[in-house]
Formats: structure tokens, sequence, C-alpha cells
């Protein structure tokens, strides 16, 4: 864990309310694994008191992209940035996702901002070869679905549902892996997810059911980002455990939902 500064490269709006913000910060970077996350100080005084957390969209050798959405004072303040300006940053935070050994084929699962964390995961899975990966993205509607061109470019084949079906299937997106898992019987995959909780505890069954590992990246109110305030804390099959040190990322089946 690494406290220190990075630069703003870039900082623009990909759809409205939603922004990608490049980083320039060696340090944290040549650490960061997919699936981690870092915290940031999102002003100049003392409001907001908390950092925010964010996980790393896609890394690179020098820094990282942090994808968010435009929601409350911090994120505005994030917003309004421009390049060449620094940000206080805390991080590599938590535990990322960990691809089981000689596994080859997976799906990428995400729900919303959701998807955040996942575009890191799935440069690496791309990597791995004779395997093959698939993405489904959700959303509420086509204005919320980010990062299907980024899936595409590089060459993860992609499939999108919306709740309200004003691009690819009207549905949700654990309904497109329910009925994928049934026509490709053969295709056992390891899921990866995250999203809305009601959506994870829907892949979590699913996996379960077919005998197949879910892994699961938490959305949770993280304040301290440590471990030190316990604000953080789910209920698992071992105890309690805290989405910023134990997590993010968990196995699906232990956690009771």
């Amino acid at each position: 864990m690494i406290q220190g500064t990075g630069k703003v490269i870039s900082n623009r709006k990909i759809k409205p309310g939603y922004c990608l913000m490049a980083v320039k910060c060696q340090p944290i970077a040549k650490k960061a694994k997919p699936g981690q996350f870092l915290t940031i100080r999102c002003g100049d005084t003392d409001t907001p008191l908390l950092r925010r957390p964010f996980g790393f969209h896609r890394i690179n050798a020098s820094g990282f992209e942090i994808l968010y959405e435009i929601k409350g004072k911090g994120t505005r303040f994030l917003s309004g940035l421009k390049p060449g300006g620094m940000i206080d940053l805390l991080g590599p935070l938590g535990n990322g996702f960990t691809v089981p050994k000689g596994r080859k084929n997976f799906i990428i699962l995400a729900g919303g901002i959701g998807v955040a964390p996942l575009a890191s995961l799935a440069d690496a899975l791309a990597k791995i070869k004779s395997g093959k990966t698939y993405a489904i993205l959700g959303a509420r509607s086509r204005k919320n679905l980010l990062c299907v061109e980024h899936f595409g470019n590089i060459g993860i084949e992609t499939i999108v549902a919306t709740d309200d079906g004003s691009c690819g299937e009207k549905c949700f997106a654990t309904d497109i892996l329910n009925s994928f898992l049934s026509v490709k019987k053969d295709f056992r995959p390891v899921i990866f997810a995250c999203g809305p909780r009601g959506m994870l505890k829907a892949a979590g069954r699913i996996a379960e059911k077919r005998g197949l590992e879910c892994y699961v990246s938490l959305e949770e109110n993280i304040a301290c980002g440590v471990g030190a305030c316990l604000g953080c804390a789910i209920k698992t099959g071992s105890g309690y455990k805290l989405v910023c040190k134990d997590g993010p990322v968990f196995n699906a089946k232990e956690v009771i939902w």
C-alpha cells in the first residue's frame, strides 16, 4: 500500500454522468492488480472528509484509469480536475481477481458501473491462449451502458442486456447468463462478476446450480479502505469479513446474501 500523489493525464466525459480519468502514478500502478482498488482524496478541504474508493479500470506500466459515475460531491470534484492536476492517492488496496490455475474459459458479467473494475481483468483474460472469454454487460438503458467497444476491441465476444430494451436484449444480465449456459452445456467457464448486489446473488446461485466457480466483486460503502473502521463488514460462511481488506473479490458461495 502506497500513499502518494498522481498526475491527471486526461479526464473526459464519455457519456452523460460518466467520466474516464487517466492518472500517472507508477509506484501504485506497478503493484496494482485487476479487482483491487484505491482511495482518492476528493477535495482541497475537509469536505468531503472521507476518501472515495475506485476500482482500477485499466492498468499500464506508468499509471491507470478510473471509470466513475458522477453521483455526489466527491465525484463532482473529480469531474472538474484538469490534465496536469495532482491528486492524493492511497493504494492498491484489497484483494483482486485470481484466475484459477489451468482454467482457460471465462465469462465476465457486469451490471452498470460494475463494469469499471472488470476491464483490467478482461485485458488479462484476453491474453490467455486456446481459451474463450465472453462478456455479458447489463445496464438500465443504452445511456448507462459502458465499455462495449473496449471488450470488442480486445477480441471478447460481448452480449448486451438493458432493462428497457434500448440496446441488446430486454432482460437482466443474469437472464442472459442462465440462457447462455443452458445452450452451451459443455462450456465450463469461471464467472467473474461485479454489479448490483441482487445481480451478484443471482449469478452465484446460477453458478452453484451448475457446479461452476463464480467470483464476485462487492460494491459496498467503504470508508477507511484499510480495515480499521469495520464499516464494510459482510456475513460469510466463515464469519464476518471486511470488503475493503478481505475483498472486494469473494467466492460467491462464501457470501451469505
